[in-house]
């Protein structure tokens, strides 16, 4: 977590320029895991922070991913069905993905409450996908997850089931 506090702190004082920023979010993003851990929990900081984060010189986020990964996020469909793995205390988050049985994987093996939860988004407009990343041979997509809350609730269906 000392890369994205230090990312972070330069992005409060002004000092990343808009050529680094992406690359460097990125950087920090692939190496920093549960982001909730550096809010102790706050999931309203957490998505105020992420959220103004992945609102900065966004004419330059594709620098975030790979020209792969941009031309994969591109050649979504305009609608997407999306999959988060977790617990009831974690199942809102930024990370999601394509593949159902990836998100099953990390609701198994994340549950600490033995209750792994499975959230299921379909009919999600791609234009919420803000970045598509390969990762661990699966793909993840980060929305926003009040994006999903908020925005989808009257045009996708949002399940959610025990696994």
């Amino acid at each position: 977590m000392d890369q994205f506090r230090d990312f972070y702190r330069d992005f409060k004082n002004g000092i990343i320029s808009a050529e680094d920023y992406w690359p460097l979010w990125r950087n920090v993003w692939d190496h920093c895991e549960h982001f909730t851990s550096y809010f102790e929990g706050n999931l309203s900081e957490r998505d105020n922070v992420l959220g103004a984060l992945f609102s900065q010189h966004t004419h330059l986020r594709s620098k975030f991913m790979t020209p792969e990964e941009n031309l994969r996020l591109l050649s979504l469909t305009e609608y997407v069905t999306i999959f988060r793995g977790g617990q009831q205390a974690n199942i809102s988050g930024w990370s999601w993905t394509l593949e159902r049985e990836y998100a099953e994987k990390c609701a198994r093996s994340g549950a600490s409450d033995n209750r792994p939860l499975l959230a299921v988004v379909s009919s999600l407009s791609s234009a919420a996908v803000l970045a598509y990343i390969e990762k661990e041979g699966a793909s993840e997509l980060i929305v926003d997850p009040l994006t999903i809350t908020i925005e989808t609730g009257d045009c996708a269906k949002i399940a959610f089931e025990r696994l």
